[in-house]
């Protein structure tokens, strides 16, 4: 997928999130990647908001540190938007040239987008002809604010940006795009990415996306009831969090002898409650297409996806096939030196292998 809302060219994979950024840099390794130099730091606090950087003075020193901690020298970046107002959707349309759907994608797209499409960049792929007289293409459309925000602060810290791509685009690519070990690309599967404050849920027939959607909910939410409940502090509840396994939540008896899976138990559900819910809308729009296509996998990423055990749990409560996935999953991969966190840089590693590609 090569998709992009802000198309140049890149070679640093830059993640900014809610919680942390992340940057990576990559090189071709034969038939695969490796990852050549990767750093991560804390996001200022309330420096981000709805996906927009409100504190650029800030953030700009995040970003600044984050590359100066990885002994960075290139000048460009790549990056990437998320959350509730970025669409990403397939559309079927009369068919037409390209060239005519460029000057009309704002009025087609004006039925999807949540925000103006005046307020909007708005980018497409044809996906192909269906029938004689339709076609289906991706529509691709993020809040101007948004992206001009995150462009600025990486201007602001020195950094010019190339490309600005959809977050689930950057981790399909490094995740399964690329994976010569599983067939997913050949598949449909839903991509889950569990952030800190937003999980993204995105289903792909075959490489192309058939949908996307944010769910407000992420692994913070989980990390904040463990302080509240157990009066810890937010480093000591994120480090509880991470002995936790979810698990012992799946025995006949429950988790009476654990009261930390007491406390986030409903929270996991709430969210495996939305990713369900979010799998039967797309399954009903096939229904109504008469496409046939089924969910044959879901795969788990993000920082959330390191909670041991919650793919088991996951599939034990969507009844499908479940994986958390991170860069140690894919073969074509060398990560030692993020091996242990790899499920929380895979977009970041995504958007530095299309710097890579692009240069080839």
């Amino acid at each position: 997928m090569q998709l992009s809302l802000f198309p140049k060219q890149g070679c640093v994979g830059l993640d900014i999130g809610h919680n942390s950024i992340k940057a990576v840099q990559v090189e071709r390794s034969g038939e695969g990647w490796t990852v050549q130099k990767a750093a991560e730091a804390p996001t200022p606090p309330d420096s981000v908001k709805d996906g927009v950087v409100i504190d650029q003075a800030a953030m700009t020193e995040a970003i600044r540190a984050v590359l100066r901690e990885g002994r960075f020298g290139a000048q460009a970046a790549n990056i990437a938007v998320a959350g509730g107002p970025v669409l990403v959707r397939t559309v079927r349309v009369p068919k037409m040239p390209e060239s005519t759907l460029r000057k009309s994608i704002r009025y087609e797209a004006s039925r999807y987008v949540p925000t103006s499409p005046e307020e909007s960049y708005i980018e497409f792929e044809i996906v192909g002809d269906v029938g004689e007289n339709q076609m289906d293409i991706i529509v691709a459309a993020a809040p101007r604010d948004v992206v001009d925000s995150r462009i600025h602060a990486c201007q602001s810290a020195g950094v010019e940006v190339d490309v600005v791509e959809v977050e689930a685009f950057a981790a399909y690519r490094a995740l399964v795009e690329t994976n010569q070990l599983h067939d997913w690309k050949e598949s449909v599967v839903a991509l889950v990415d569990i952030g800190s404050v937003t999980t993204n849920v995105s289903v792909v027939e075959r490489g192309v996306f058939a949908m996307t959607r944010s769910i407000a909910q992420g692994s913070q939410a989980i990390t904040d009831a463990l302080a509240s409940y157990f009066k810890l502090s937010p480093s000591d509840a994120e480090a509880g969090k991470r002995q936790l396994d979810l698990a012992g939540l799946l025995t006949e008896s429950g988790p009476k002898e654990n009261p930390p899976l007491r406390v986030i138990q409903p929270l996991v559900d709430e969210l495996v409650r939305e990713v369900r819910r979010s799998l039967n809308y797309y399954q009903s729009q096939q229904s109504e297409r008469s496409t046939g296509n089924t969910i044959s996998a879901v795969l788990l990423t993000g920082g959330g996806a390191r909670l041991a055990s919650i793919d088991r749990y996951f599939a034990h409560k969507l009844s499908l096939p479940v994986e958390s996935v991170g860069l140690h999953s894919n073969p074509a991969f060398a990560c030692e030196s993020i091996r242990d966190r790899s499920e929380s840089f895979a977009v970041a590693c995504g958007l530095a292998m299309r710097g890579v590609a692009k240069a080839a």
